[in-house]
């Protein structure tokens, strides 16, 4: 195993310790990686790849760090309000803000002045573009899933479904991401789990 996802990872820890503000994506992106994609980067030399895969490796390392970025995006949609109101801290790109008329001010103070679970319609546009974002990053992660071994495809597969249905809830919150979290029910995470076996069992994307 290579050790430079571990040291990654503790930089990635590192960073929490004094960065509270993210001006462009490429910097969260970085953040994503260290906290998040290492693990990707981890844990394929133990699950393991398909012996009848033949095709080049860095597809499946491309994967792997695709659905930690994915999981970490999500983690920051659904924990905005939280992470600001209790840590001071907006994972969310300045520039993205600006992009859609929206300040640093205003997170923060839908955070501390809660507008009867309402937020606003650049908020929304905001929320769908970065949800758009995340799910693509799921996307790009589907097709180096089929490629681990056969046992380790279901868990891996059984967190990616899991894991975007928050971006579901959190569009069933419209997208108020402050005085809601979104999280999918025990009941929703059990029916999803022959889903994942099927694709587990049946994948789409061979090599």
């Amino acid at each position: 195993m290579d050790i430079q996802p571990f040291k990654d990872m503790i930089e990635g820890m590192r960073m929490d310790l004094h960065k509270t503000r993210y001006q462009t994506f490429d910097e969260l992106y970085e953040y994503c990686y260290r906290v998040a994609g290492t693990v990707g980067l981890m844990t394929m030399p133990v699950m393991g790849i398909d012996p009848s895969y033949k095709g080049p490796m860095d597809v499946v390392y491309k994967a792997a760090l695709a659905l930690g970025t994915a999981n970490q995006l999500t983690n920051i949609l659904r924990d905005v309000g939280e992470d600001a109101r209790e840590r001071n801290r907006i994972y969310l790109p300045m520039e993205d803000l600006h992009q859609f008329g929206l300040t640093e001010q205003d997170v923060l103070g839908a955070v501390h002045v809660p507008s009867q679970g309402k937020v606003s319609e650049k908020w929304r546009a905001f929320m769908k573009f970065q949800i758009a974002r995340a799910r693509q990053c799921f996307a790009d992660a589907e097709s180096g899933v089929d490629q681990l071994e056969a046992k380790a495809r279901w868990p891996v597969w059984s967190a990616l479904i899991l894991y975007r249905q928050i971006l579901d809830a959190i569009e069933k919150n419209d997208y108020d991401n402050f005085s809601q979290r979104a999280y999918v029910s025990k009941a929703k995470k059990m029916a999803s789990l022959p889903l994942a076996l099927t694709r587990a069992l049946l994948p789409q994307h061979r090599g």
